[in-house]
């Protein structure tokens, strides 16, 4: 299954955050040469009970990775505002749990992302694959 970016079941989107939130730390990570879970992963859980809330935490914590991707992190900025925006407010700030969607949304955006970073591998390396 692959990413519908035209879907805007609140679900589905919010695990696209998480997503995207989850590699922007991932890569910061690697690149500082850490291996951890990153904040998304450690705060899954208290995402799909509070979305909104959690969110918001998750959010806040981004800045200092977002900081250390440097050029790259304006793709990620933008990517986090394409789907911030597809929301509905009311949706956005409900205070209801998600449902599995999200877990959908949360790994076809990752692998999305994933495909991406491979894309750009090959983009440095010249054209060659790695």
């Amino acid at each position: 299954m692959a990413l519908d970016e035209t879907r805007r079941t609140r679900d589905y989107l919010y695990g696209r955050l998480l997503a995207i939130a989850d590699v922007i730390e991932e890569r910061a990570l690697y690149k500082a040469e850490q291996n951890r879970p990153t904040n998304a992963i450690r705060y899954m859980q208290q995402f799909s009970q509070r979305p909104f809330r959690t969110w918001k935490q998750i959010h806040d914590l981004l800045m200092p990775y977002l900081m250390r991707l440097g050029g790259r992190a304006y793709y990620y900025k933008n990517l986090i505002a394409e789907v911030e925006s597809m929301f509905t407010p009311e949706d956005f700030m409900s205070a209801r749990s998600l449902s599995g969607e999200y877990l959908l949304g949360f790994y076809c955006q990752r692998q999305k992302l994933l495909e991406k970073r491979a894309d750009d591998r090959e983009d440095d390396n010249d054209g060659t694959s790695i």
